[in-house]
């Protein structure tokens, strides 16, 4: 099996729901099918985020062959800001998740550097993610693609209640 990862299509939105779904719930997070389809959609009608996914194919065929949607393990989802003290673009990763049956394959390691491709490319000057304490998996990937963990800030949140 090879990876492919490429834009998320309007045909892959009920395979990326339920990864979304299987991701929150990860983070504790229960969120209904319709909150999860409707902040996905708003997502990507806005063009405020990049939602990539990882679609697993059998060796020796092309990605055009299989149905959008069909094969889909695993997305990305990021989102295009600024940075006022390097006055550039810069990228937060915020989402990233392959379902557990396809971990192994490379499909996470795909869109991680898929991610900083296209970030690259799009000229934002860094990548930058978060992730729990104890995902040592994910902390593993994305030190072995150069993600180097912040020693100089720390990360503070305001909890609104809205």
């Amino acid at each position: 099996m090879s990876v492919d990862v490429r834009p998320a299509t309007d045909d892959d939105v009920d395979a990326v729901v339920d990864l979304f779904r299987q991701y929150l719930r990860f983070y504790d997070q229960e969120v209904p099918d319709a909150e999860a389809r409707a902040y996905l959609t708003a997502r990507h009608d806005a063009g405020d985020s990049v939602l990539l996914v990882a679609v697993l194919e059998p060796e020796g065929s092309e990605p055009e062959d299989s149905a959008a949607g069909r094969g889909v393990v695993g997305f990305a989802q990021s989102y295009p800001t600024w940075s006022s003290v390097s006055l550039s673009q810069s990228w937060v990763l915020n989402d990233l998740f392959v379902s557990p049956a396809a971990r192994g394959t490379g499909a996470g390691r795909a869109l991680v550097q898929d991610t900083c491709r296209r970030a690259k490319e799009a000229g934002a000057i860094r990548v930058s993610l978060a992730t729990a304490w104890d995902n040592v998996a994910a902390q593993g990937l994305y030190e072995s693609e150069g993600f180097v963990r912040e020693e100089h800030f720390h990360r503070y949140a305001y909890v609104t209640g809205a």
